[in-house]
């Protein structure tokens, strides 16, 4: 069997930027010397694959939930929406207190990646209840 030394549930990653203040945010892993990392999204296209569960300061470990449609995360909502919108990453490049959030996909055209499927309506700052999913939507 070759499914040795692999994880499943919430892991330790070390924090590559200081997270100790946020909680129930996507997160997305980088490459930093060879070791795993994680940070609030870099750009609104990053592979966001983990919800930050407990943050920590910049190169402590932080508890990040990996992303699984067998399994709703609740994460922060930007704006409101309602059950079935699918759920993209707010734009954390224009204001980076979004970096991490979800939104529903926006009517701009553009392509996006897909994040979530909302399993209720929200309202903005809220904590919405997602079915992670993956893949791309273009408008």
């Amino acid at each position: 069997m070759s499914q040795s030394n692999t994880h499943e549930g919430d892991i330790l990653v070390t924090a590559n930027e200081d997270l100790s203040s946020y909680a129930d945010v996507l997160v997305a892993p980088y490459n930093n010397s060879g070791s795993l990392v994680v940070t609030r999204p870099a750009a609104n296209n990053d592979y966001a694959l983990y919800v930050l569960v407990y943050g920590a300061p910049s190169g402590g470990k932080a508890t990040v939930r990996p992303l699984n449609p067998d399994r709703t995360v609740r994460v922060v909502a930007k704006g409101t929406g309602n059950p079935g919108d699918l759920l993209v990453l707010a734009d954390g490049v224009t204001t980076a207190a979004d970096k991490g959030k979800v939104r529903k996909l926006p009517t701009t055209s553009g392509t996006y990646r897909l994040v979530a499927v909302a399993e209720e309506a929200f309202v903005d700052g809220q904590l919405v209840r997602a079915r992670p999913t993956f893949g791309t939507v273009t408008v």
